[in-house]
């Protein structure tokens, strides 16, 4: 890695991840703010069955990462599935790649999105994620700086795995993403589904009544809502 760049943003995250690993993540997120000149940032953790603890720099864009568990599509899904750089310069012209986050991204002040995956050889832990309020690429200093965080921040997870210091949470939206996984146990028995249909089915009755899946899920729960596989149809 270039090491001029490694030390920049060293600078940017702060002390290091030892030190305080409490705080690392929202370190990370203002890192990418600050040093890549991003409106903002935030850090996904996932394993192959589904999205893990997130953060992100301020409320919007935890709404923009929520949202991209919410609808199963986004920039940080696309960069873990597929193991390379998402970059979506414009998401008024990413109608097609992704439907339903690209307008509700727009809607939140969203204008483009990158994401980077956190991988070392075939393992990806996640992404950093980086939003823009206008159009348009990085630069090519900013996409260098970008890699190398995604570097940085993959190492510094490794260790942190390694020492068994790796624990954060619960916070407000970890205990609200058990609440949607509960919620799609319960659906799952209603329409005799697996739990991949099950939670596309929350998403689709979440999307068709505009209201977000944390809602639909809640009232699951509460059993003021039974869902049919022909609720969404």
């Amino acid at each position: 890695m270039d090491t001029d760049r490694v030390a920049s943003i060293l600078v940017a995250i702060g002390p290091g991840v030892g030190s305080d690993p409490a705080s690392y993540p929202e370190r990370v997120c203002a890192a990418g703010v600050e040093l890549l000149g991003m409106s903002g940032a935030g850090l996904t953790l996932m394993t192959k069955t589904g999205l893990g603890a997130v953060w992100a720099s301020d409320e919007a864009c935890q709404k923009v990462e929520d949202l991209q568990f919410a609808l199963g599509e986004g920039p940080a899904l696309d960069a873990f599935r597929f193991a390379v750089p998402a970059l979506e310069p414009s998401l008024a012209d990413a109608t097609d790649r992704w439907p339903f986050f690209g307008p509700q991204a727009l809607a939140l002040g969203v204008e483009a999105a990158f994401s980077f995956p956190l991988q070392v050889g075939v393992i990806c832990l996640g992404a950093i994620n980086l939003f823009r309020d206008r159009s348009g690429f990085p630069s090519s200093d900013e996409l260098a700086d970008a890699l190398v965080l995604a570097d940085v921040v993959t190492e510094d997870l490794i260790d942190l795995q390694a020492q068994g210091a790796l624990h954060w949470g619960p916070s407000d939206h970890l205990a609200q993403r058990a609440r949607v996984h509960q919620a799609t146990g319960m659906v799952s028995v209603q329409i005799d589904s697996d739990m991949a249909t099950a939670l596309a089915c929350i998403r689709a009755y979440a999307y068709s009544n505009d209201v977000t899946i944390s809602d639909v899920a809640n009232k699951v729960l509460g059993r003021t809502l039974r869902l049919t596989s022909h609720a969404f149809e």
